[in-house]
């Protein structure tokens, strides 16, 4: 079998010089492909077999609606201690979900998405940056992307932000997700705990010509198509009402 190939490679090299380098490169980009794809799946399942003994925290939505802006309080973390240990919480939704929109056209999502999660705590100035990863996840709590690094920052009142971005991490644009997942390496600053938490969600902001659009994301069913679905609504009832008016012009 090696005979053969060694062969039909130099067969191949002499008729066709210019192909087999092309050949190879196809294939080793393939194998590349399903290589990535493999350890995608990996870090996929890793994540969701992990996330199974995360903290649930119940997230309520409310009604399904169109919006660039979603803020709710929570107080799970509260009291714990910042002596650098690791939490992993499960933020789930509870009566919706969140749905992604895709570009092109308006209302539509803005790559820097950004789900972003507060905590309080009691320092008079910094205390201290805290780090970890996250994901979006189904209905069935599997994980919609691979696990990735959060955004982290923190204010001189005390406040500790973390930040997960899906669109910017490869998550599908049209996506609707039912929570997220983050694993979080607390500062170490003992004598120092978390008071009072809050999740915040921004629909990120679209450069359009020399313009900033706010973006929107859904919440619930079909909340893409309500704006178009109302606007032929009105359409259809101004025809009638035309078709109306002209049938009365007629007669007369």
């Amino acid at each position: 079998m090696r005979l053969w190939s060694r062969i039909g490679y130099r067969l191949l090299s002499h008729i066709l010089p210019n192909t087999v380098p092309l050949l190879l490169a196809v294939i080793w980009a393939s194998r590349e492909i399903r290589m990535k794809k493999r350890l995608v799946a990996a870090a996929i399942f890793a994540a969701h077999s992990a996330a199974l003994n995360a903290t649930p925290i119940e997230i309520t939505l409310g009604s399904a609606r169109i919006t660039p802006f979603f803020a709710t309080p929570f107080n799970d973390v509260n009291g714990v201690s910042l002596n650098g240990q690791s939490l992993s919480l499960n933020f789930v939704f509870t009566d919706n979900f969140i749905r992604l929109l895709p570009s092109p056209g308006f209302p539509q999502t803005a790559v820097n998405f950004d789900i972003s999660v507060a905590l309080h705590t009691n320092a008079n100035g910094l205390a201290g940056f805290a780090s970890g990863t996250g994901f979006i996840f189904d209905q069935t709590g599997q994980p919609l992307q691979a696990p990735v690094v959060l955004g982290s920052a923190a204010s001189d009142d005390g406040a500790i932000f973390l930040g997960l971005f899906p669109l910017l991490d490869e998550a599908p644009t049209n996506t609707r997700f039912y929570g997220f997942n983050m694993d979080i390496t607390l500062p170490n600053n003992p004598g120092f705990e978390v008071t009072d938490e809050d999740l915040r969600l921004f629909g990120g902001q679209i450069q359009v010509a020399d313009q900033v659009i706010q973006g929107q994301f859904g919440i619930g069913l079909q909340v893409a198509d309500t704006g178009s679905t109302a606007i032929e609504l009105v359409f259809a009832l101004l025809v009638l009402s035309a078709t109306s008016k002209l049938r009365v012009l007629s007669r007369h």
